[in-house]
């Protein structure tokens, strides 16, 4: 039997908000807030909400639950551009978050109907046996914002490595040279290839790369603030700069040393990765990396239509922001 296609009603019912809502938040238009925004938009990828269009098929994006969650922000621009590319091209898009169960299980999300399935996105860090499962599914795939070294598929990322050298370097040349790095570099393909680029800016300068605990964590239950919290413990107490591999990661290493009396950037510098355009992360004026968002969206849809062809790896430049968070150490 045919399963029943989720409305824009079925959504407002979950959420609790009127269909009028719901329209607005999935075009990204005003009239929500950011908030409600973003619980829409999972809402709709937990029911395998499909917009309606012409009849080309359906493009599916798969997003891991936890990073839907923790991008505040990444996630939901690239699926919206990924939506109207799709849309301009006559195909549907479905957008699922895979739960953690499913996700361990090695199973499709049970809500959705593969049969009209023209290609996969997978956007975010699945687990790398359930990319392969994925793979051998037999629909054209593509990695968006993640590869594989072992799994022969394409992938669009941003220049990770290039962008990370750029913030870093940019600490730098404002007379920084204890710069600690923050991220969960053995978590993703982005991350550890932020942290070579740290590496390289720093070793290029002739400075130390510095550790943390934090660096190694992995994927857990116990909360981010409390893993950063714990790292920031640990470092020296020389360090007067953080290059961080997310924007919210700098958001939560501001709020703790905030609560220990240190402001940015009398105290300390700080630099994010993403520019995300969450309302409470731009009023920290980071300086940061853009990701190119609708690049990377439009990128990947071009590749899963493009099955036929050798797979590739494509890496795609941002744009350097330079705000308040860093200014120039002064020479004594």
């Amino acid at each position: 039997m045919r399963k029943k296609d989720v409305t824009l009603a079925d959504i407002a019912r979950s959420v609790g908000v009127s269909v009028n809502a719901v329209s607005l938040a999935l075009r990204g238009k005003g009239g929500v807030s950011s908030d409600l925004r973003q619980l829409i938009i999972k809402t709709a990828g937990d029911l395998g909400y499909a917009p309606k269009g012409p009849q080309k098929g359906s493009i599916l994006v798969l997003i891991p639950q936890r990073n839907f969650i923790y991008s505040r922000g990444f996630f939901y621009h690239v699926c919206f551009y990924v939506e109207q590319y799709a849309a301009s091209l006559g195909y549907q898009l479905v957008i699922s978050n895979v739960s953690a169960e499913d996700e361990s299980a090695l199973r499709i999300p049970p809500h959705l109907d593969m049969t009209n399935v023209a290609g996969i996105i997978t956007l975010g860090n699945l687990l790398r046996e359930y990319c392969k499962m994925i793979r051998d599914f037999g629909k054209p795939l593509v990695m968006a914002d993640q590869y594989y070294d072992d799994i022969d598929v394409s992938s669009v990322t941003t220049a990770n490595t290039a962008g990370m050298y750029l913030l870093t370097e940019h600490l730098i040349k404002n007379g920084y040279t204890a710069i600690q790095f923050f991220g969960k570099a053995g978590t993703t393909a982005s991350l550890e290839d932020r942290w070579i680029g740290y590496c390289r800016a720093m070793a290029r300068h002739g400075l130390t790369p510095l550790d943390n605990e934090y660096m190694h964590s992995s994927i857990s239950a116990e909360s981010d603030s409390i893993l950063i919290e714990r790292a920031l413990d640990g470092i020296g107490k020389d360090v007067n700069a953080f290059v961080c591999g997310h924007d919210v990661t700098a958001s939560i290493v501001i709020d703790i040393l905030s609560r220990r009396g240190l402001r940015y950037p009398e105290d300390y510098a700080i630099a994010g990765f993403d520019d995300i355009q969450d309302p409470g992360i731009q009023t920290l004026r980071l300086t940061t990396y853009k990701t190119p968002q609708k690049a990377i969206a439009e990128t990947a849809i071009d590749l899963v239509l493009n099955a036929g062809a050798a797979p590739k790896r494509i890496q795609l430049y941002g744009e350097l922001i330079i705000r308040d968070s860093v200014k120039p150490i002064q020479a004594p």
